[in-house]
Parts: structure tokens; sequence; C-alpha cells
């Protein structure tokens, strides 16, 4: 926002600097969370082992899973471990809840490589951002890559994504290794212990293959119970998925920064009853110049406020509505300020106009194109097997 009065020295601010600041501390606060995405090689390992056959037998077994149910903790340094509530689909799409035990829950939603936030200011103060929990609550956000999570949590934990994880392609069969049944549930699973994970491998169903009830990934910075999802849960999910999509239509894009600079250019124009304000407005992508974003079109939306003597005046048609900018670019926006007539003999009041402004993290184009891929990875989903019962 930028505020100015007709005659007096331009003033430029900046709207989310120091929230960008706020969001950085997530890096110390959220511990191991920069760690324990894994990302295998690519090669291939045709060993014996039995522990790397079971392991691969399980892979398989998730790799084609329309969908699976997380729930656990994550770990949250100098504070209670959050609970994680989350379902993500084969293709990547996720939605669930990140909260404080007994605390309200931070609304999560993972597309197309993307996380999305939002909750109220006790939700994020639970995720140890007190200091930034008003601004953080004030709309939906999308969260740079390294900022809250390294990596897309619904890409790492998609079954696919899951099931390569779990191969442990660049560990030697020697280093894989099994300790003591321990209880999951109604049954036991055998933990699996590899390159700081732990993978807890349980009952067997068709063809061997054993499922997946628990990972543990390096440092216990997040313990993950697994559940399959019966093919009237996947259908469910797929409707609530598509159904929160708005959420990233309305959010912001933390890695963007929007300035406002009222010009001092009245030009004679303030009179008793109108006054035209001009501002030019920039747009800056905090992240690195190399990034494809950083060239991407930014969608502001902007709404003038002008007073007369601090009473709020009427304005005019184009004083509020979105537009399109380039990060490094600046759109000069004008507003007229319409007040009551003035009785003979008086003089003209003073005028004082600001402009509010903020970005979103995608443009209309964007947003629909987000739309059609749930559309056309529910039907991929959908014409995925059910996970084989339990032998």
């Amino acid at each position: 926002m930028t505020d100015d009065t007709a005659g007096s020295v331009p003033q430029k601010h900046s709207r989310r600097r120091t929230l960008l600041i706020a969001l950085l501390l997530l890096l110390l606060l959220v511990a191991g969370l920069l760690v324990w995405v894994l990302l295998p090689g690519d090669g291939s390992d045709d060993s014996d082992s039995p522990l790397r056959e079971d392991l691969n037998r399980s892979a398989e077994l998730l790799r084609g899973a329309p969908a699976l149910h997380y729930t656990g903790t994550i770990k949250v340094k100098g504070q209670e471990d959050a609970r994680v509530d989350l379902i993500v689909d084969n293709p990547g799409d996720g939605l669930g809840t990140l909260a404080k035990p007994d605390g309200p829950a931070v609304d999560y939603v993972g597309v197309d490589g993307k996380s999305y936030l939002r909750g109220d200011t006790e939700a994020w103060q639970g995720l140890g951002m007190a200091s930034a929990s008003k601004v953080l609550a004030k709309d939906p956000r999308r969260v740079a890559p390294g900022v809250f999570f390294r990596k897309d949590l619904a890409g790492v934990l998609a079954p696919p994504a899951l099931a390569k994880t779990l191969l442990f392609e660049d560990v030697p069969d020697k280093k894989i290794t099994a300790g003591d049944p321990v209880e999951a549930g109604d049954h036991t699973c055998t933990p699996v212990h590899a390159d700081g994970m732990t993978v807890c491998l349980g009952e067997k169903v068709k063809g061997d293959a054993r499922f997946v009830d628990r990972v543990t990934f390096p440092g216990k910075s997040l313990v993950l119970d697994i559940e399959p999802m019966s093919r009237k849960a996947v259908r469910e999910f797929s409707r609530d998925f598509r159904s929160t999509l708005p959420l990233t239509y309305e959010a912001v894009d933390d890695q963007i920064d929007v300035t406002n600079q009222i010009l001092r250019d009245y030009k004679g124009k303030c009179a008793p009853t109108a006054c035209t304000f001009r501002s030019r407005t920039t747009v800056t992508y905090l992240g690195s110049a190399a990034a494809p974003e950083a060239a991407k079109d930014v969608r502001v939306r902007y709404a003038w406020v002008m007073k007369r003597d601090g009473r709020t005046v009427k304005v005019g048609p184009g004083c509020s509505g979105t537009l399109l900018i380039k990060p490094g670019r600046s759109k000069d926006l004008a507003c007229t300020a319409t007040g009551s007539s003035v009785p003979a003999g008086q003089t003209s009041g003073q005028y004082s106009g600001a402009i509010h402004t903020s970005d979103f993290a995608l443009t209309k184009a964007e947003y629909e194109d987000v739309l059609r891929l749930a559309a056309d990875n529910a039907e991929k989903v959908e014409d995925l097997h059910d996970l084989p019962a339990v032998d």
C-alpha cells in the first residue's frame, strides 16, 4: 500500500520483504525438511538379497496405487511435532492438513509440483510462526521451495515417487538391514533400515508383495503411517481436491514483491470536487533470476482509496481491478476522486490517496491449466487398479 497527500514528497514502500525474511526463518524452525527427501539414482540392482527383493516387490505394489493416505508427524524445532494428515494420488495431487497436536490446522494443497498453505493466526503460531502469523493468515500462499518444504510434499509422497525411494538404488545390499517386528495397528511389520530411513513392511498381499505400513525419514523428521484407500474413498478425494482448487487462485506468492510509488504529478487537477492521483506499481521476483517464474506474468490486484479532509470520497470505475506485470517491469496507474460540491466562499479541502495492491500466485490462464490438469489426473486415477487385499 502507498499513501500520499497532494503536494507532499512521494514515498515508496515494500509490501512483502519483511514477510519473506520471516518465512525464511522456517528453514531453522522446521528441522530436517531439507534433508529427508531422498532422490535415488537411475541405476538398477540385480542383487538376490531377500530384503532388496522384498523392497522391490513393495515398490512395485505402491507404484500403481491410485492414492495413499498418510498420517503421522513432522518435526518442528522447538515445538511439539506437528500432526500430518494427507492424501496423495498417483499423479501427485495432494490434500491434507498440518497441525500442532490439539490445535487448529494449516490446510495443505499440492498441485503441479507446488505447495499451497492456508491457516488462521493460531494455526501458524502452532507451527512456530508467531511473529509472522497475522500476515501469513491474511491470504492463502504458495510457498517457495526451501522455505517450508525442500520439495513439494505431494510430489515426494506420490505413490510412484515413494516407490522409487524404496528401491534404494544407490545403497549396497550389506547396508540394508532388518530389525525385529514392531506393532502396526492390529498386526506387526518388519522394519527395514537403509540410508537413514526405516521402511516397515507389513502383511503380504497378492504376489508375495508386502504392503508398506510406515516410513520414517532420516532423523525422524517425518514419520508416516500409510493406508491403502478404497475406490469410494479415492473418488471422494478427487472431488474434494478439485473443490479446493480455488484456494490456489486466491493465493499470493511469497517470492513476489509488489511496490508502489505515488507520482508527484497532479498537473493542477486537484479542485474542490476532484483530484487525480497517479502511482507506479513495480513487480520484483525475489528468487533466482534463472528460475522460470522470474519471467512469468504476475497477476496484481489493485484498489485506490481517496479521502478529502479525512473523509472517504467516491473514486472512478478504473480505480480498481487486476493487471498483468512481468517481474522487473512497472505500470503506471491513475485514479480520480470526486467529492461533493463546496459552498461558495469555502476553500478546497485536502485530498489524500492510497493504493492497495496484492500479487497472486497464478494468472487466470495458469489457473485454468491447473483445473484441466486436475481433471486429467482424476481420469488417470480412475483407470488404475485398486490395491490387492491382504492374503
